[in-house]
């Protein structure tokens, strides 16, 4: 509900040094909530949910509990929270200590910048890959090996529990590599990451039966939650 807040919020609140190991715990305990979701809504409450009404109208009905949640959890930020470590924007504009900038002139200054679009390359290569899997992955199953709808979001969770470790160490080794090489050795960490991806993906893709498609899933969660701690 609150990443892309909590990814800026860590940035300005650690060090260069660090912030690598801090973005990437944070994120990626906040992207586990893509695989506790997929086990609490798929294998927990939709089968509640069947007992009252039709497969498919559960289905449906039973996404309304992650959107309370979200909006809840959204509503409570906005009441609570600071837009950065020293206060808000507004606040601090009004007192003189940070410069007003209209947001069409800092999007269009971050849109010019070349570094920007790579950026979001790389982002969509691991993070982007993230939310297909998150979305798609029990559909396949489902699918591909004819499992039930709730055995197959059991699965399909695995994907996003490996957030609990695998994204946090690929941000601490990606911090130990810039204090060795700086900023190029982020960037080897990185592209030995989405190489180790790529490849999980090609491998996942050709899995002859579920035992192994669910081992590559594994290895294929955890390539992919490096590269986002990486970058």
């Amino acid at each position: 509900c609150t990443f892309v807040m909590c990814q800026y919020w860590t940035t300005s609140m650690f060090t260069k040094e660090v912030a690598g190991s801090a973005n990437a715990i944070a994120g990626g305990w906040g992207n586990l909530g893509g695989g506790a979701t997929q086990i609490l809504v798929g294998s927990v409450l939709f089968p509640l949910f069947k007992m009252f009404m039709s497969a498919d109208m559960a289905w449906r009905t039973v996404s309304i509990v992650p959107a309370f949640v979200a909006f809840s959890t959204g509503f409570m930020i906005l009441c609570i929270s600071d837009d950065c470590p020293r206060g808000n924007f507004r606040e601090l504009k009004r007192h003189g200590v940070m410069n007003h900038v209209s947001a069409s002139a800092s999007f269009h200054e971050v849109a010019m910048n070349f570094n920007t679009w790579l950026f979001f390359l790389q982002y969509a290569c691991c993070f982007g890959v993230e939310l297909t899997m998150n979305n798609s992955a029990a559909t396949y199953f489902h699918e591909e090996f004819n499992l039930s709808t709730e055995k197959a979001a059991a699965i399909t969770s695995i994907f996003g529990l490996m957030n609990i470790f695998a994204r946090g160490l690929g941000g601490f080794i990606s911090d130990k590599f810039n204090a060795k090489m700086g900023l190029r050795g982020r960037l080897i960490w990185q592209t030995t990451c989405l190489t180790m991806e790529a490849s999980m993906i090609l491998c996942f893709a050709r899995a002859p039966n579920l035992g192994v498609s669910i081992l590559i899933l594994v290895f294929f969660s955890i390539s992919v939650q490096a590269a986002e701690g990486s970058t």
